[in-house]
């Protein structure tokens, strides 16, 4: 029987917040093709560059580490298209995702850690985020719950678990 503690939500947002490490700015270089990335959010913004044939930007891209960069290099790329980015950006989510949990440094803690979350629902907490996250923090989430925004990042972590778990 499912306990409070056991069916409340997984919520997670900042990197060095709890549960931070299901983030995507949490450190976690995992190397894919000989090409490294920091995190999640590098992997996500170097795929949405390549995905529109921007190599300059995806250049610009991995020659850094720091996610607020990938973030404001994201914007900028060239022959940007919303309607193929929405088909396309639940899948480059959850495979950067999967390398995170799979072939980063620190992989094997990270997997034990999200397989720990059991079938809790993974919830992005951020106040800022409708898309990815539910646009409420922590603490108004809960009682929120009707007004959230679409989570995509609890639901592609929710998608690797998953993964994780039949492998």
């Amino acid at each position: 029987t499912p306990t409070p503690e056991t069916s409340k939500p997984v919520y997670f947002w900042r990197p060095n917040d709890g549960n931070g490490y299901l983030g995507q700015w949490f450190w976690s270089p995992f190397t894919i093709d000989g090409e490294t990335y920091a995190t999640a959010e590098m992997w996500m913004m170097v795929q949405k560059a390549r995905l529109f044939k921007d190599e300059d930007v995806a250049r610009n891209m991995l020659a850094t580490t720091d996610p607020k960069q990938h973030k404001a290099l994201g914007r900028q790329v060239d022959n940007f298209d919303g309607k193929v980015w929405d088909e396309q950006k639940l899948k480059i989510v959850e495979d950067g995702n999967y390398h995170k949990f799979t072939a980063s440094e620190d992989a094997e803690n990270l997997r034990k850690m999200l397989l720990a979350t059991g079938d809790r629902e993974l919830v992005e907490a951020s106040p800022l985020d409708r898309i990815w996250g539910v646009g409420f923090g922590e603490k108004n989430a809960g009682q929120s719950r009707q007004w959230w925004g679409q989570n995509l990042l609890g639901k592609a972590l929710t998608n690797v678990r998953a993964r994780l778990r039949e492998e």
